[in-house]
């Protein structure tokens, strides 16, 4: 995936940083019934492209969100994404997507890393 690859930004009650964390690779508003497939492989890419930094990053808030804590525990890194995107903090940001409204299409200057759109979660 290049740096100048076209995302779909939903629109919701969301901020910025929330916006980007669920923000996928497409040329178009995505349906909503493929859309958990595009942002868990969006999110397994980025654990792909440095297992250890994905591990650190599930594991910093044990007591906050000790559901992303338990994923790097119980299950294999191939798997990290769709975990991630069956969570319930992701479930949760989530539910505050505006599938009516359109969202927008345009590149993103550079991929946040797995930590810090992970920090976006509620």
């Amino acid at each position: 995936m290049s740096n100048t690859s076209n995302y779909w930004i939903p629109a919701g009650d969301l901020s910025e940083g929330q916006a980007l964390l669920l923000a996928v690779p497409s040329k178009a508003k995505p349906d909503p019934k493929v859309y958990p497939m595009l942002l868990a492989e969006k999110l397994q890419d980025l654990i792909d492209q440095d297992e250890k930094a994905a591990q650190s990053a599930l594991e910093m808030s044990q007591e906050h969100l000790p559901a992303l804590y338990q994923i790097a525990q119980d299950q294999p890194p191939k798997w990290w994404g769709t975990s991630l995107t069956n969570s319930d903090s992701m479930h949760s940001l989530l539910s505050h997507l505006d599938w009516s409204k359109p969202g927008k299409v345009q590149p993103l200057p550079q991929q946040d890393s797995l930590r810090s759109l992970l920090e976006q979660l509620p």
